[in-house]
């Protein structure tokens, strides 16, 4: 399951949980007394933290969660280093009976990941992808090739996959990929060329 959580963040962001309703992992904590607030409510057993790029408003919680749950932390590899106490992500994470598919989609930021999960049809994707839109590529550490490459690995999941992202930016909160593929500028072009200068123009 995934609980999308609207945090008092710093850009409209989206912290999740995710996991088997019972063991569950936060994704990009950062409304912390929020968070353990529906943690508690809920009754989940916290087993990790999960981190889809290493930018200050998706890792501000952190260190909270470790002190609090005594968790781990979990990133790309790129990551381990920027984000505190992270150890590197494999392809896979299990969280109680829950697998999810791990995917390394640098552009917005070298450490980017989206993680995908098959069963459930739905795809977290950080600052990737957003609803109606993509994150930008002209910050630090940031690729437009590699964005537009990380876009049409996201583009080539099944229409019905669900797209969770990292701020709430477009017309709804959540969306999916058939909507993207009709709504989405960056979805729509064609060529690299078209891509770069639909995100840097």
């Amino acid at each position: 399951m995934i609980k999308q959580i609207a945090i008092n963040g710093y850009d409209s962001n989206f912290s999740y949980f995710v996991g088997d309703g019972e063991k569950m992992m936060v994704v990009d904590p950062g409304d912390n007394e929020r968070l353990f607030a529906v943690a508690e409510e809920e009754g989940y057993e916290i087993v990790g933290v999960l981190i889809t790029h290493s930018h200050h408003d998706h890792v501000e919680g952190v260190d909270g969660f470790v002190e609090k749950f005594g968790c781990a932390v979990f990133a790309h590899e790129n990551a381990v280093g920027r984000v505190s106490k992270a150890v590197a992500l494999g392809e896979e994470v299990e969280i109680g009976g829950m697998k999810l598919e791990v995917l390394w989609t640098p552009g917005h930021i070298d450490d980017a990941v989206c993680f995908y999960c098959e069963e459930e049809e739905f795809v977290i994707t950080g600052d990737t992808v957003f609803v109606e839109g993509c994150g930008r590529a002209d910050l630090q550490g940031s690729n437009v090739e590699d964005l537009y490459e990380s876009v049409e690995r996201i583009k080539e999941l099944p229409d019905a996959v669900k797209i969770y992202a990292g701020h709430d930016y477009g017309s709804k909160a959540v969306s999916d990929l058939a909507w993207e593929k009709a709504h989405n500028r960056f979805f729509l072009c064609e060529s690299l060329e078209e891509f770069v200068e639909e995100r840097m123009g």
